[in-house]
């Protein structure tokens, strides 16, 4: 009974950890400045323990770049270069070398899981109309979301460069079948100030 109960829990702990993982990366925020970073969308697997564990003693050396903050559905994350599993165990990730905030289509990857407090969890309670930020604490770019998606995960069209400035989160759904797409379009860039 105990065993069954362990197994039926371990995906609330796995959860609790990568919480405690993102909030420590964002209380301890050191930006780097990265100079490679892996960005094949078709090698992220699902989030493991593994994953969850050998981040824990690297917060420091991980390419943080920015923030993301969605006050509406409590969802604050550190943004990192590039798509490792390590990134990814902790924060959101780029999905392109070359993409910048504030310009193009700025498309960042995160982990679905089943806690609604947990990495990009809280996506799935985003409306039309919600306010997304991201910052590089340099200045903070205001996105509001125009479109929800739900989409095969063969539809890479969805992260081509746009001209418009434009945001594209990008997560699993439930069951991992397919993606959730949620996109917006920039409102406003101020200068950099706490939220």
């Amino acid at each position: 009974m105990l065993a069954g109960l362990l197994l039926l829990s371990n995906s609330w702990w796995k959860d609790q950890v990568a919480v405690s993982n993102s909030e420590r990366v964002t209380e301890e925020l050191q930006l780097q400045q990265p100079e490679q970073g892996e960005f094949d969308f078709a090698s992220v697997t699902p989030l493991s323990w593994d994953d969850l564990l050998s981040v824990r003693n690297r917060f420091h050396d991980l390419p943080t770049i920015g923030l993301i903050l969605v006050p509406d559905i409590d969802l604050e994350l550190p943004i990192l270069y590039g798509l490792d599993a390590d990134n990814l165990a902790v924060g959101a990730g780029t999905m392109r070398p070359d993409q910048q905030m504030g310009k193009g289509n700025y498309a960042l990857a995160g982990h679905y899981t089943q806690s609604p407090t947990s990495l990009f969890g809280p996506l799935h309670e985003i409306e039309i109309g919600t306010l997304v930020y991201v910052t590089d604490l340099t200045a903070t770019y205001e996105y509001v979301v125009t479109s929800l998606e739900t989409v095969p995960p063969s539809r890479i069209d969805v992260l081509d460069d746009t001209t418009e400035a434009t945001i594209t989160l990008v997560t699993c759904t439930f069951d991992a079948t397919e993606r959730l797409i949620v996109k917006g379009r920039l409102a406003n860039k101020t200068p950099y100030s706490p939220l």
